[in-house]
């Protein structure tokens, strides 16, 4: 076992005592030679070491994405660790709607019997801290959705100030955000900045999912005095209500790298290409540089990413480029890559191209590259690149190439 992988067990050990599940994660349970696979399902269990659930439950997602792509056939181990991060997460509905995905999915599942342990044990922990009156709580607090505001919103303080179950108070939060009022927005802010942790990344998340400019406005003086979790929850509530100039902002402007990290990332998930575009001659960390590329990738900006992939003075920005046209994908993106291939000033470049094309699971643009091939050297650098494909493709190079 190597040094980082016996790291990730250790730190697991540690932080299982915390957690309700007395199982730990090893590489054992991947059961796969994919090294991009292996690598991921790694980074997920450190992250959960640190406790890191959001960014956690986002590595097992993108896990679980390449394994079906792959056809692997344990993309059960990788829906289980979602469920559990989730019930870390404090997302219990979330949690249960997993776990019965994983029922349905893979009925033979060795995690099923795992995940309804997690499950129990979590139910109990949520009747230990409050009322087995949840439900009715929870139905009566839906009834004020068509209520008055100026009824409403006193039973709505009054559930969020007293014993109620936190599920009970989080559909609160939500009628909260549905009332015309602007006391009630005052209330709501007011929870997001100085509330019950466990109820304030909830309180930011109702304000963006507001729209409202008064909500936003109240979300902006928050993230300038908010720690770090809340400022993350602010920048989702930002992507939430499509606000691309603000979570710009906090891309540009952020002291934070990994929370200016995150705000790179979500805007590759809002396809703010431009935002992208003009933030990148402005960055010099190599890390959010290529952060950078990989997300102008997620917004299949093929344009921009074949004009870095020419001109940018950073060779590894230049290689992150290539990489990041095989997250876009699709015709535009191979054909790209088929294009830049006989360009490339370096193996080095080579290899970066081949890998775009690996990333987007093109066998047939590999193929193509396969067989104009003018060296020895390229004709096995290529011929690695589809053995790890497998498709039918490269079975037939590989027949054609023993014979």
């Amino acid at each position: 076992m190597n040094k980082t992988v016996l790291c990730s067990v250790l730190g697991l050990l540690l932080a299982a005592a915390a957690l309700p599940v007395a199982a730990v994660p090893a590489d054992a349970d991947m059961n796969t030679a994919d090294k991009e696979l292996n690598q991921l399902y790694r980074q997920g269990q450190e992250l959960m070491a640190k406790s890191d659930w959001h960014e956690a439950l986002d590595q097992f997602k993108r896990l679980e994405q390449r394994m079906v792509e792959r056809g692997e056939s344990n993309v059960d181990t990788a829906v289980f660790w979602q469920a559990y991060v989730l019930v870390q997460a404090r997302q219990p509905a979330d949690a249960r709607r997993m776990v019965e995905r994983l029922r349905k999915n893979f009925p033979q599942s060795r995690w099923i019997a795992e995940a309804e342990t997690l499950l129990r044990q979590n139910d109990g922990d949520a009747a230990k801290s409050g009322g087995g009156d949840g439900d009715l709580a929870e139905i009566a607090v839906e009834g004020l959705m068509n209520a008055p505001p100026e009824r409403a919103l006193p039973l709505l303080k009054k559930v969020l100030r007293g014993q109620h179950p936190e599920k009970v108070k989080r559909r609160a939060l939500f009628v909260l955000s549905q009332l015309d009022s602007g006391e009630a927005l005052s209330e709501l802010a007011g929870i997001a900045r100085t509330g019950d942790p466990a109820l304030r990344g909830e309180a930011i998340r109702m304000l963006g999912i507001s729209g409202d400019d008064k909500a936003l406005a109240e979300l902006a003086t928050l993230y300038k005095g908010a720690a770090p979790a809340d400022r993350r929850e602010v920048l989702q509530a930002w992507m939430i209500a499509d606000r691309k100039d603000l979570v710009f902002g906090a891309a540009r402007d952020e002291t934070d790298t990994k929370l200016r990290r995150e705000a790179i990332q979500l805007l590759g998930a809002m396809e703010a290409t431009d935002e992208l575009k003009q933030l990148l001659p402005s960055v010099n960390e190599p890390e959010l540089q290529s952060q950078i590329v990989q997300s102008l990738g997620v917004a299949e900006d093929v344009d921009a990413l074949v004009q870095i992939a020419g001109t940018h003075a950073s060779e590894s920005v230049r290689l992150e480029a290539y990489r990041a046209i095989g997250v876009a994908g699709g015709e535009e993106a191979s054909t790209a890559l088929i294009g830049l291939y006989p360009k490339a000033a370096s193996a080095a470049q080579r290899d970066a191209i081949l890998q775009g094309l690996l990333i987007a699971d093109d066998e047939k643009a590999m193929t193509k590259l396969y067989k104009s091939a003018k060296s020895k050297e390229e004709k096995q650098q290529i011929l690695r690149m589809l053995t790890a494909m497998g498709d039918d493709a490269a079975l037939e190079i590989i027949e054609q190439e023993l014979q």
